[in-house]
């Protein structure tokens, strides 16, 4: 819908002015494509499939965001607590999607 093109337009111009760190690439790239995606795409929302692809983005930022800080309790006695408690969380609700 109409919310979906501006929301696009806004993440492009995002990436286009600003940077974006390479851990965050791939998921915003994700992010977009889901934004802009067509209608079969959108019909995974809700759908088994469409929290496999979720459960899979969300290992892929907790394996960034872990191997960056080194380990998980180094994650957690960085800066970036709440960093960690909401990737830690989103893993978590991906996996309870899929039940």
């Amino acid at each position: 819908g109409e919310y979906g093109i501006w929301a696009a337009f806004l993440g492009l111009l995002v990436r286009l002015f600003f940077f974006i760190p390479g851990e965050l690439e791939l998921p915003f790239l994700a992010l977009l494509l889901v934004i802009v995606a067509p209608h079969h795409v959108m019909s995974l929302r809700g759908t088994q499939q469409g929290a496999i692809i979720s459960l899979v983005i969300a290992a892929y930022l907790a394996y960034q965001h872990f191997s960056g800080a080194g380990s998980l309790q180094r994650a957690f006695d960085q800066g970036s607590i709440i960093a960690t408690v909401g990737i830690v969380c989103i893993t978590v609700v991906s996996c309870l999607l899929l039940i």
